[in-house]
């Protein structure tokens, strides 16, 4: 199991559509992931439970993942969280510019 500290860097807190963004990135991966902040611990694939989380912007939360390929499981979910905006055009984002 590996873990990292993450800074959320979203401009809003996880909503439902970045909470489904999340859950899919999460879902791409064999290894299991979850996420500990001051509001308790969550499955990154469930999204009623990231949801329940309250996670806001700027606040400081762990990833832990766990598996065979838990280091580009963490990387992708750090990746999204702290740097990404829900917006078109964004890799993770479930639509398309096309």
């Amino acid at each position: 199991m590996i873990r990292s500290l993450v800074s959320v860097g979203l401009q809003a807190s996880i909503h439902a559509r970045v909470a489904a963004q999340v859950v899919l990135i999460a879902s791409r991966f064999r290894s299991s992931a979850y996420v500990r902040s001051s509001g308790g611990t969550a499955s990154l694939t469930q999204l009623a439970d990231l949801l329940a989380l309250d996670i806001d912007a700027n606040d400081t939360i762990e990833i832990l993942v766990d598996g065979s390929d838990e280091v580009m499981a963490l990387e992708a979910l750090t990746s999204f969280l702290e740097n990404a905006t829900p917006t078109k055009g964004h890799p993770y984002h479930e639509g398309h510019d096309h």
